[in-house]
């Protein structure tokens, strides 16, 4: 599966070609998200990814507001 850049993967989402679950595994944090479904003890799912990229960005912006 290739991957695709960020921007791609939100072009793509909003033009509704890919889902939740296609932007997670088509991008840069495939491997994370399979982690953390073991980790959650769930299977990959459409309703998973789209919590999964809720949460990343959350702590992103967490992380971006401790900083300054």
């Amino acid at each position: 599966m290739a991957r695709k850049s960020y921007e791609e993967l939100v072009q793509l989402k909003q033009e509704g070609k890919i889902g939740w679950l296609e932007f997670v595994q088509l991008g840069d944090s495939a491997e994370d998200f399979t982690q953390w479904c073991q980790d959650h003890n769930v299977e990959q799912t459409e309703e998973y990814a789209e919590l999964y990229v809720e949460q990343t960005e959350e702590r992103l912006w967490e992380e971006r507001e401790g900083a300054v």
